[in-house]
């Protein structure tokens, strides 16, 4: 069962990833971009992910700017609340681990 609709899941993933110090752009919706800039570390990222069992799309130039590359999330209503709390915490992992966030989620 799930206890959150779409937009609070929303807002919970844009407040989370930013709290662990992901650069989110202007995201208001439940497709939210983490903002790398690194062509090369966001490959890395979305592998990492991937083998985690977090499934996000790299984009990169010339989808976006130059050094503007990104990983881009999206969110159902049909995400459990722990799920989401997992992608957060495995995210801010990898994410210290790539040196482009230094936050731990709670």
């Amino acid at each position: 069962m799930h206890a959150l609709g779409l937009v609070q899941i929303a807002e919970k993933m844009i407040q989370g990833f930013t709290d662990l110090g992901f650069d989110v752009g202007t995201a208001q919706t439940p497709i939210v971009p983490l903002i790398i800039g690194d062509n090369e570390k966001t490959f890395m990222f979305w592998k990492s992910l991937f083998e985690r069992g977090v499934y996000v799309n790299p984009v990169i130039s010339p989808a976006v700017p130059p050094n503007r590359s990104l990983i881009r999330t999206s969110f159902m209503a049909i995400h459990e609340d722990d799920e989401l709390d997992r992608i957060l915490e495995l995210a801010g992992e990898e994410g210290r681990k790539l040196g482009f966030v230094n936050r731990i989620y709670p």
